[in-house]
């Protein structure tokens, strides 16, 4: 007897062709996973419909159990896997069986980053091109989800045996429903349990993704409170052009459907939809308020469910409002559902609040009882005032003072939302027939709000404060700062506290992007020590997102990530989640992520910040432009430059087309300017760092000058421009007399690297390696210090080193740039700051004689430089020419 083939290759032989395997394929995931019982029935019912397919299906499934007796691709077993390094990661012990795989604790193992996570691995019997793609599948949908609430996807990858894995984050926690039933936590309790699920799921839906496996085994709880949604093996991308063919689709649908946790249209073969994650979402919330399923309750199989799923209504809980919450998601037609899971979470938000909901009419008898429960004291009250006057016809005088208090509060908030309303459509008013730029509506609206509001400094301070936003978005700190202090005066004399406050906050903003920290710092104190439990929640959410970016800009470190997942939080509870500010919080989340070290969780919430912009019609806003420059700050600490790059390019075109004659932004330009250095795009770089150092020259600002001169120097002695440069150096040295600025933007912007340069320059390469030491040891890297700050000058380090003939020290400063540059496990293939070093320690290698490991190294950064700088960058040329035979 022959020997048996794998199953991939036994239909290529059999000539199986591509269309046909595409109807072959999901019948037989679906076959290898029944039982043999439950196998035999469906074959019977396949070859009612169609005996040709059922006839080609038990083929393959008679050679697969044949294979299976042979010990061919027999899953491994747990003392095989225990040990295997994948990655940075070394398998444990087994966590549990899924569908598709197993599943393994495993330990980062690499010496970078300490922790555990969880492995999953394909099973191997699945491993033909439809379960290698679902499997693929799911790496890529969790790829694009970074949310708090969902389990995030850390790496992946395929074992040598040709097993694919992800590497996801090990979640220790309890299905919800049973951590809400040990902790017998309320209604309320398990209420707000849920908002955490809707706020995950919302995040895969705005990702356009529908997770379509919604049950409490995929919605953990950890000890702490925190829910983590978890598989998203059956997702179904809603723009991924993924879809098979509908006879497909319902046969590998319902496979791995659960009857108790489906919508009617998974099981009818209907369209999947975002609304089929409402009903989900609908069975859980029922199933965690009640403990009982709302259909399947007696059901004593899955037929018998799937019948009670399209015959059985839910039963009343009487609950209330939450009972009609439960009827709307729970609705058997899909169009009848609530169609956001925004929508379903304002409900849920409502009713905890003793506030009308949605689901139901809005009656006045409906609004008038919600009155009375929100402020049963004051209409309990009320109505004992009511009685007094009957009786007596007595009116306080204190009650009068108290009545017109109230009145003149509706009115004034009455007319400052109209005020605001006013204020918004004044900008829009501003523009005529003719061309007008961003600017000149901005001077108009200026000019008319001081005229329109002068005599009420109430309005004027707000609308002022405002208006200095747009101003930033413009990166004119000038104005911007001049309107506030306008509008911080006029908010002492109104005695308006939370106003203050937010033109306070406001004030720290424009000093951090002006570069004056240090006063930054000082003035944030100040602010916040106005903050108490009386303070707007939308003014403190703003203070603390203003915190969140001095931190991340230049403070110390630590404060950024819980300050702005706080400001979230309380937009979140206030439901106010689809304006600008709410989305500039999730881009400074993603933000203080990537400066905290965890770029590539950054990266997934800066593209859903674009998608979320471009979908509203602000593609071509400022904020838009913003997004694009942090996205490429992140790719180009990854080490991504060609990518970071063209994004910074894309971030400066957008802000041109808002305004193509307001001076650039000083960060787009000095960021782009960098990259252009790096990529050896030296005339752009040269443009760049000269057009920020005459715009700050213009606007006296030192620091911004300093960090413009510092890059101009090096594109200009790197274009052999080496009068021009010393020009530079001179400018430099005169406005920044004690020679440095410090570390910012890992870079080290000190004197004695332009003079190390400008040694390089004039051949004298031990004068530019003692001034490289000079650096290193200035800024703490020989005390133990480990930051991506040092790379430029450990490359400069080792390659004077290597001129002057000491590999040995050359490789160390070489290896210690890579392990600096090394964020994980990615980085190492894609890095183009890895790339430089390792050329640099196969040079090194080369000169102590070790050739076959400098040929490793040598193919190592060309790969990393290919994929980071590209193709034609000079290091990838270099490292292509000194690996190849």
């Amino acid at each position: 007897m022959a020997a048996q083939v794998p199953l991939e290759r036994r239909l290529t032989m059999a000539s199986i062709d591509r269309e046909r395997w595409s109807e072959l394929e999901p019948l037989l995931d679906h076959a290898l996973e029944l039982s043999q019982p439950e196998r035999e029935s469906w074959l019977v019912e396949l070859r009612t419909h169609s005996a040709e397919l059922a006839a080609e299906l038990e083929a393959i499934l008679q050679g697969e159990a044949e294979a299976d007796e042979r010990g061919f691709l027999a899953p491994a077993t747990g003392a095989e896997l225990a040990g295997m390094e994948l990655g940075a990661y070394t398998i444990e012990r087994p966590l549990g069986q899924g569908g598709m795989g197993s599943v393994w604790l495993a330990r980062r193992s690499d010496g970078l980053f300490e922790g555990v996570a969880a492995v999953k691995l394909l099973n191997l019997s699945l491993l033909g091109p439809g379960g290698r793609a679902r499997f693929e599948r799911e790496g890529s949908v969790l790829a694009r989800l970074a949310h708090p609430n969902i389990g995030r996807l850390l790496d992946a990858g395929v074992t040598p045996a040709g097993q694919p894995y992800l590497v996801l984050e090990h979640v220790d926690g309890k299905p919800i429903d049973r951590f809400a039933a040990e902790r017998s936590l309320a209604t309320e309790e398990r209420l707000r349990l849920f908002l955490q699920v809707l706020a995950a799921v919302g995040h895969a839906h705005a990702n356009l993704i529908v997770h379509r496996d919604l049950k409490p085994s995929n919605i953990l709880v950890t000890a702490d409170g925190a829910v983590k949604l978890l598989d998203f093996g059956i997702a179904k991308l809603l723009a991924g052009g993924l879809e098979r063919r509908p006879d497909a689709l319902t046969v590998d649908g319902g496979r791995l459907l659960t009857p108790e946790y489906a919508a009617p249209e998974q099981v009818s073969g209907g369209a999947i939809t975002t609304a089929t994650d409402v009903y989900l979402l609908g069975v859980l919330l029922y199933l965690l308020v009640s403990g009982r399923h709302p259909t399947a309750v007696g059901c004593a199989s899955p037929a018998d469910a799937v019948r009670a799923l399209f015959e059985v209504e839910p039963a009343r809980l009487k609950l209330g409002d939450l009972d009609t919450i439960l009827q709307k998601a729970l609705r058997k037609e899909p169009g009848e559902r609530y169609q956001t899971v925004a929508e379903l979470a304002d409900d849920i938000t409502h009713y905890l609040q003793h506030e009308p909901v949605g689901a139901r009419g809005a009656s006045v008898r409906y609004r008038m009882g919600k009155f009375v429960r929100r402020h049963r004291a004051g209409v309990a009250a009320a109505a004992f005032t009511v009685a007094a006057l009957v009786a007596a016809t007595i009116f306080s005088v204190h009650q009068m003072r108290v009545a017109r208090v109230e009145r003149d509060a509706a009115v004034y908030a009455g007319k400052r939302a109209n005020a605001q309303v006013e204020f918004e459509s004044l900008l829009m008013s501003q523009v005529g027939d003719g061309p007008i730029t961003m600017r000149e509506i901005l001077e108009r609206s200026r000019r008319a709000l001081e005229h329109q509001y002068g005599a009420d400094p109430r309005f004027l301070a707000s609308l002022l404060a405002q208006l200095s936003q747009r101003y930033a978005e413009l990166g004119d700190s000038k104005i911007r700062g001049s309107l506030l202090v306008r509008a911080e005066s006029l908010a002492i004399a109104g005695n308006d506290r939370d106003e203050l406050t937010r033109i306070r906050c406001y004030a720290v903003d424009n000093l951090r992007t002006e570069g004056r920290y240090e006063e930054a710092e000082r003035a944030m104190q100040r602010a916040d020590s106005m903050i108490g439990a009386d303070t707007d929640p939308r003014v403190e959410a703003g203070c603390l997102q203003v915190l969140a970016d001095l931190d991340n800009e230049a403070g110390p470190g630590g404060r950024a990530l819980p300050a702005i997942r706080r400001a979230i939080a309380i937009r979140d509870s206030l439901g106010e989640t689809r304006d600008v500010e709410y989305i500039g919080m999730i881009a400074t989340l993603a933000y203080s992520l990537d400066r905290e070290g965890r770029p590539r969780e950054a990266l997934p919430i800066y593209a859903r910040v674009a998608a979320i912009l471009d979908s509203t019609g602000r593609g071509e806003t400022i904020s838009r432009a913003i997004v694009d420059h942090d996205m490429a700050n992140t790719l180009e600490e990854l080490g991504e430059s060609a990518s970071a790059e063209r994004l910074f390019h894309e971030s400066l075109a957008r802000i041109m087309r808002s305004d193509s004659t307001a001076p650039l932004p000083t960060q787009p330009l000095i960021h782009y300017a960098h990259a252009a250095l790096f990529d050896e795009h030296l005339d752009s770089a040269e443009k760049y760092f000269a057009m920020l150092a005459r715009q700050s020259r213009q606007g006296n600002n030192s620091y911004w000058e300093g960090r413009a001169l510092f890059g101009l120097a090096q594109a200009q002695l790197r274009l052999g421009q080496t009068a021009a440069a010393r020009r530079s150096v001179q400018r430099f040295r005169q406005i920044l007399p004690q020679g440095h600025i410090g570390q910012v933007d890992d870079e080290i912007t000190d004197e004695r690297m332009l003079a190390a340069w400008l040694a390089i320059a004039a051949r004298d390469s031990a004068g530019a390696n003692r001034l490289a030491v000079e650096v290193l040891r200035a800024n703490g890297y020989f005390d133990g210090t480990r930051r991506r700050i040092f790379h430029s000058t450990l490359i400069l380090a080792a390659e004077t080193a290597l001129e002057l003939g000491d590999a040995d020290g050359a490789l160390r400063y070489a290896q210690s740039a890579r392990e600096t540059a090394t964020s994980d496990s990615l980085s190492t293939r894609r890095s183009a700051l890895v790339g430089e070093a390792r050329l640099l320690e196969g040079r090194a290698r080369l000169a102590l004689g070790d050739t076959a490991a400098a040929r490793t190294d040598f193919r190592l950064a060309l790969d990393a430089l290919r994929y980071g700088a590209g193709a034609d960058h000079p290091r990838a040329i270099e490292a292509a020419k000194r690996g190849s035979p």
